[in-house]
């Protein structure tokens, strides 16, 4: 940790971090909504957020989440606390606005008469909580049926969800996602010893990877639907650090599934936090490339992580299946 983090930490601890600090100063004006605005990514949504809107109706009896955010993010934002959910028109990811800027965008600005958090920092937030909520996204039983035009059910053979993309690389000084050769490598060998039917996720249909046992569901699915193809269909998922392994691992519903999460830092996302899963039947398999790097993970170590959630007995040494 920096000098300069340090320092920051040691203040919020003595004197109080800033959230705790505007909480009080609501509570003393008998406020009854706290407006976030949120324009960075889908994986701190559980992970950050739902511990500071918990922490924020514990202090405020009563009061109302709302968030003012961008149209991707409206349907994890409905597996929250949040009462009303705000759209600014063409917002997108990292445009550098403020949240002052967004909501003059809006009919009108719901920060009005309310505390509003225009710059959230769940991780310095979060950080002095003696026992913040744990993070989760809810789940209804009547997302399930949202599944139905993607699962076929006359296909009996496993499938694995893959996110093979964060799409946020430019956001981050190192690298998150898996190489597209190891993708292909892992498609390739499962083929040659099991029938396995790969269900690609995510907005981007960057990159390639087209495959017999791949169907590409990229752009396809919303939201909702991709949760509950894999709540319901799937019986893994290859994700590197993310919002979909995020949404998946957090999910607030008993399903039995594996999840095999790509890491070049440990030190950050879900593993930083070291929350668990509220899915009691979720199995986490965390793979770390050597020196903090995720293009040294190799297929072959994702393919034993997958036989373990397929239920096929290991290979001894020199053994072909």
């Amino acid at each position: 940790m920096s000098l300069k983090r340090t320092v920051r930490s040691l203040g919020d601890r003595l004197g109080g971090e800033p959230y705790e600090r505007a909480l009080a100063r609501a509570a003393r004006e008998k406020r009854d909504r706290v407006v976030f605005y949120w324009n960075r990514g889908l994986g701190d949504i559980a992970l950050g957020l739902v511990p500071m809107f918990a922490r924020a109706k514990a202090r405020l009896a009563g009061a109302a989440i709302e968030v003012v955010t961008r149209a991707e993010l409206a349907e994890p934002f409905r597996l929250t606390d949040a009462s009303a959910i705000h759209l600014v028109p063409g917002l997108e990811r990292g445009e550098p606005i403020g949240a002052g800027t967004a909501c003059a965008r809006l009919a009108a600005d719901p920060r009005v008469g309310a505390l509003a958090i225009d710059d959230p920092d769940p991780t310095r937030w979060l950080a002095v909580a003696r026992h913040p909520a744990p993070p989760r996204f809810r789940w209804s039983a009547e997302f399930d049926a949202l599944a139905a035009p993607f699962a076929r059910r006359d296909d009996d053979r496993p499938w694995i969800a893959v996110h093979a993309s964060t799409e946020t690389a430019r956001h981050y000084r190192y690298v998150k996602d898996w190489p597209d050769d190891a993708w292909r490598a892992l498609f390739d060998a499962m083929a040659a010893r099991r029938d396995v039917r790969f269900v690609l996720l995510g907005h981007s249909r960057a990159p390639a990877l087209d495959a017999p046992n791949v169907v590409d569901l990229r752009g396809r699915t919303g939201f909702l639907e991709m949760l509950a193809l894999v709540r319901t269909r799937c019986a893994a998922l290859v994700a590197p650090d993310g919002g979909v392994l995020n949404a998946v691992y957090f999910l607030d519903s008993s399903f039995p599934i594996t999840v095999v999460s790509l890491w070049s830092d440990p030190r950050q996302g879900l593993l930083k936090s070291r929350a668990a899963s509220p899915n009691p039947h979720l199995m986490h398999v965390p793979l770390v490339g050597a020196g903090d790097d995720v293009r040294t993970i190799a297929p072959d170590d994702v393919l034993a992580a997958l036989d373990v959630a397929l239920g096929v007995a290991p290979t001894a040494p020199g053994e072909r299946r």
